[in-house]
């Protein structure tokens, strides 16, 4: 619900905006400020408020909505703070984009002892050192968000990834990646597979499913679409399960036992970061427990904090009818998407002949 209030509010007060934004800028003349880029509907925008506050500083967001995108941004413009995906982070440390994280900076967060066990065990399975260039903001997995009356828990667990071939109303997300994962498991393969027929193969899995009538490609449509049960299935993410779980309770969310894409996003700093002192003080700010139990709250994604995490799990918290979507491990066939340069591309062009069926 608070992801579709705050839309509103935006609407309602779209007619005022240009005026409050000759006020902000007034008011943030003098002041120091943090160039941060995030994805859309990320934080809570309370936390921003109270970080400027603390500081006497003006945040300055900006937002995008892929990490494709965000990385060629990040090129031609400076950001002090940025919140990309775990292959990201490696495709930027590959292309001398962004700076090691000094963790001495980082005063009110031991990585050592209050990460997460279940973060930890993922970071462990992940052949690049993430926490060597970011600092975890929230982790999570992709699954299949259900509508109860109209696929039962025993088809899922039959059907696993198949389910998006019955006849059913199915959203597919809009995202190479995550369409490459899907086909690629299904197919008996590894989502990191460079092996040219396997990739072959599973383009042809995702054109015979883009060719039926009854899927559509979507992405942030899903959360409105599937809160009014639109479609009977839909590839999502598991914060956004959790949200519209506690928005319609005639969902469920299933992650198949065939393996799954288990992620990691961080904040990392740019080489070019203006101000990186403010950006390490927006980080210690944001792992706190308070942020943290206030941002998970918001976003519904999984929390980074141990305590906060395992106040979450437990039976009577506010999260445990989603504990299932919320306690994220990696199983036997999960994995963590690494970067390569040559298979990206290759799925960026299949997706491309895909979608325009």
């Amino acid at each position: 619900m608070k992801k579709i209030i705050a839309l509103l509010a935006l609407v309602l007060t779209g007619a005022t905006l240009s005026g409050c934004g000759i006020v902000r800028s007034f008011t943030c003349s003098s002041k120091e400020k943090l160039a941060l880029f995030n994805w859309g509907e990320y934080i809570d925008p309370d936390l921003i408020k109270a970080f400027e506050k603390e500081n006497d500083v003006c945040v300055n967001m900006s937002t995008f909505d892929s990490n494709e995108s965000a990385i060629t941004k990040m090129k031609t413009q400076s950001f002090d703070l940025i919140i990309p995906s775990d292959y990201a982070v490696e495709q930027m440390v590959e292309e001398d984009l962004i700076a090691e994280i000094d963790w001495s900076k980082i005063t009110d967060f031991d990585k050592e002892t209050e990460l997460a066990t279940g973060l930890v065990s993922i970071l462990e399975n992940v052949d690049f050192d993430i926490l060597k260039y970011g600092v975890p903001y929230f982790w999570g997995n992709v699954g299949v968000l259900y509508n109860k009356d109209k696929v039962s828990l025993e088809t899922l667990e039959a059907k696993e990834w198949e389910i998006f071939n019955e006849d059913l109303e199915v959203a597919f997300y809009d995202s190479s990646r995550d369409g490459f994962m899907v086909a690629l498991k299904t197919l008996g393969y590894s989502m990191n597979t460079t092996v040219t027929s396997e990739l072959e193969e599973a383009e042809a899995w995702l054109t015979a499913l883009a060719k039926k009538d009854n899927v559509v490609f979507l992405t942030d449509e899903i959360l409105d679409d599937m809160v009014k049960l639109t479609y009977d299935i839909a590839l999502t993410y598991s914060g956004d399960a959790i949200y519209l779980m506690s928005e319609q309770e005639k969902l469920g969310f299933y992650v198949p036992n065939s393996g799954t894409n288990v992620w990691v996003d961080t904040m990392v700093i740019p080489k070019n970061a203006k101000n990186e002192d403010l950006a390490y003080k927006f980080i210690n700010f944001m792992l706190s427990y308070d942020s943290q139990k206030a941002n998970t709250e918001y976003v519904m994604y999984t929390t980074v904090r141990k305590d906060l995490y395992e106040e979450l799990i437990v039976e009577g918290s506010d999260f445990y009818d989603y504990v299932e979507a919320y306690n994220v491990v990696i199983h036997e066939n999960d994995e963590v998407y690494g970067f390569n340069s040559t298979t990206k591309a290759i799925m960026s062009d299949a997706w491309a002949r895909i979608r325009v069926l």
